[in-house]
């Protein structure tokens, strides 16, 4: 009998044989993992035999070199945009028998250049943290707070050498949010003008402005002046006139008033061209002429064609020593003539400025060269300005009136033969001087400002606009462009004169944006200054390398670490002056240091240099810097 086979003896499914050698492929997996880690897990039951050749032996750590003077061996600034905060962090060591004697932290805002001061002693390796709450403290914008802010830290010890390094912190929108414009300047209520007095002259200046400088040749230069203007009038003068050297221009920059008080301007950066001597023999021929008035009963005085014609033939030019009957010869053929009976009748001077002084200068000149100084002289002492008075004195004088004498003048000019040249430079010296007053309308209104007292009984919104001038790169690029048209002008470059006019007018008509390569350049150049500031500032090694045209003297290490090592809380190089070449590859320039270290001023502050730039493939770079000397004298006239 066949025994009967159950469903639950048959034979086993095959994926339970799978599923077991799965199972033993884990396990396996796992103890060889576990004997891999051994080695690893417990190191000494694992430890290699000595061999009998041993092992060449590791390396032994460089000892660190010993520190033999101050170093900043760390810096960062972590600029927390959530919070508003910025954390200042250095660390410093100094030589093993020294101790840190004080920390300095400065950084670019109005609190900041106040200077955080963190007093030793402290041990002779430090880490310092100075956390700045922007909320609390404010970033009022200076230089650099935009993106960026500027800082240095400066450590110095107990010997007294120090070291310093800055850095930049970068701000986010938050922090850039609550950046702040700076404080409005206070009333100048406690102002005090500087003096200086020679044997005629009282000089008052602005403190720590050019004049201040310049007080002892100026005052030369004011004596010298005086004296050719006596010799020129044939006037002694044994008393003093009061100069007010104002750093700021003002229409063309010179003004007179009773008294014999003058007002002129005196900055480095005189965008009206005009020398220092042609304001003090114009200024001070007005000062003198006050002697030859004479009492009248119904009053007045001399009109304009006699007070500006006198001090213009006096001066031999209005700005400069001039060809006055030449220019006056072109303005009398052309459509420009001002009949002096309207000069006379005035307003003298809502006339176009430089045509009113030459016709005037000029026909003083005739008055003077055919009928004499001394008759000159007594006309201007007696006039009163009435029409009828004058012509009549004129009569007196001269046997003949106002107009014979236009005519006879007009026929001495119409037998001159002005050159071209002649011609196209009056035509470009009223063009500039036109552009000039043109800017001054409309991006330096400010001096447009002629007051109408003099500076002693001025309030402290006259003295604030008279002790101050724009610093923004748009009015450096037109006033020095404004200065090297002048400059083309009377060195006899007249096409490069009127292209860069014309490059000064296409600016003014777009309101002040610039297009023009001349004009560009100069940005390029202004910008390349105020980068070279922010690194001389922050004493960066390598962004200011970065303003230098390599392989220049001013590259050169020694170079640079004699420029970065004053401790600077105060650092500008203005531009007073640039022309750019023909070619546009190079320019040389005039600076104007303005500089403060930390514990006082600095020698170097007000301090002018003459500067060379050249274009390279990464654009303008300083290619030399000395310092430059002021030249202050009077032109060489024939007589002298």
């Amino acid at each position: 009998m066949i025994p009967e086979v159950s469903q639950e003896d048959g034979p086993r499914p095959r994926w339970r044989y799978l599923l077991l050698a799965v199972l033993i492929f884990i396990v396996a997996a796992a103890l060889m993992a576990g004997l891999w880690q051994l080695p690893q897990a417990f190191p000494r039951w694992f430890e290699a035999s000595p061999s009998a050749t041993p092992p060449p032996a590791s390396p032994s750590a460089t000892p660190a070199p010993a520190i033999l003077e101050p170093t900043i061996t760390g810096m960062v600034a972590d600029a927390n945009d959530l919070q508003g905060t910025i954390t200042f962090q250095v660390s410093a060591a100094v030589p093993a028998d020294r101790q840190i004697s004080q920390l300095l932290l400065w950084y670019d805002t109005q609190a900041g250049h106040q200077l955080v001061r963190i007093p030793g002693p402290l041990s002779g390796r430090t880490t310092v943290q100075r956390r700045l709450d922007a909320a609390r403290e404010g970033l009022t914008r200076t230089l650099t707070t935009s993106v960026e802010l500027d800082y240095w830290w400066l450590v110095q010890d107990t010997a007294g050498d120090q070291v310093r390094a800055g850095g930049v912190a970068i701000l986010g929108p938050n922090l850039r949010s609550l950046v702040t414009p700076p404080a409005p300047e206070p009333a100048l209520v406690d102002f005090t003008w500087g003096l200086s007095e020679t044997g005629h002259f009282e000089l008052y200046y602005v403190p720590d402005r050019a004049a201040e400088r310049d007080r002892f040749e100026i005052g030369a230069l004011a004596e010298d002046s005086l004296d050719r203007m006596g010799s020129t009038l044939a006037m002694d003068f044994d008393e003093q006139m009061s100069i007010y050297l104002v750093p700021r221009v003002f229409w063309q920059g010179g003004a007179a008033y009773g008294d014999k008080i003058q007002l002129i301007s005196y900055l480095d950066r005189n965008y009206t061209g005009i020398e220092t001597w042609s304001y003090f023999t114009h200024e001070g021929t007005h000062a003198l002429a006050q002697d030859l008035l004479l009492p009248k009963e119904n009053g007045g005085g001399p009109d304009g064609v006699l007070v500006e014609g006198l001090a213009v033939w006096a001066s031999r030019g209005h700005y400069r020593i001039e060809p006055l009957d030449a220019w006056a010869a072109v303005v009398a053929s052309s459509d420009e003539y001002l009949p002096l009976a309207d000069l006379r009748e005035g307003p003298f001077y809502d006339f176009q400025h430089e045509t009113a002084y030459v016709e005037a200068g000029s026909f003083t000149r005739f008055l003077v060269e055919r009928y004499g100084l001394d008759k000159l002289k007594e006309l201007y002492g007696l006039a009163t300005g009435d029409e009828m008075h004058d012509d009549a004195l004129v009569r007196e004088l001269y046997g003949q009136g106002y107009a014979e004498l236009e005519a006879a003048w007009l026929d001495y000019l119409a037998g001159l033969q002005p050159t071209r040249e002649q011609a196209e430079t009056w035509t470009l010296k009223v063009r500039s001087f036109d552009l000039m007053r043109r800017y001054q309308t409309e991006l330096d209104p400010d001096a447009r400002t002629l007051p109408g007292s003099p500076p002693p009984e001025w309030t402290s919104d006259t003295l604030k606009i008279f002790t101050r001038r724009l610093q923004a790169p748009a009015n450096v690029v037109l006033e020095t462009a404004l200065t090297a048209a002048q400059q083309r002008i009377y060195s006899g470059d007249l096409r490069g004169a009127a292209a860069l006019l014309d490059d000064v007018e296409v600016a003014l008509d777009l309101g002040g944006r610039f297009t023009r390569p001349s004009l560009t350049a100069r940005q390029d150049v202004v910008d390349l200054v105020a980068a070279q500031d922010r690194a001389v500032l922050r004493a960066d090694a390598r962004a200011y390398q970065e303003t230098l045209a390599p392989g220049s003297t001013l590259a050169r290490e020694a170079a640079v670490d004699a420029a970065l090592y004053p401790a600077f809380v105060a650092y500008r190089q203005e531009l007073v002056g640039l022309d750019l070449a023909d070619d546009g590859n190079s320019a040389e320039g005039l600076v104007l240091l303005h500089a403060e270290v930390v514990g006082g001023s600095y020698e170097g502050d007000g301090q002018l240099r003459a500067v060379g730039f050249v274009r390279t493939p990464r654009g303008w770079r300083m290619a030399s810097r000395q310092e430059a000397e002021v030249a202050l004298a009077l032109p060489s006239v024939r007589g002298d």
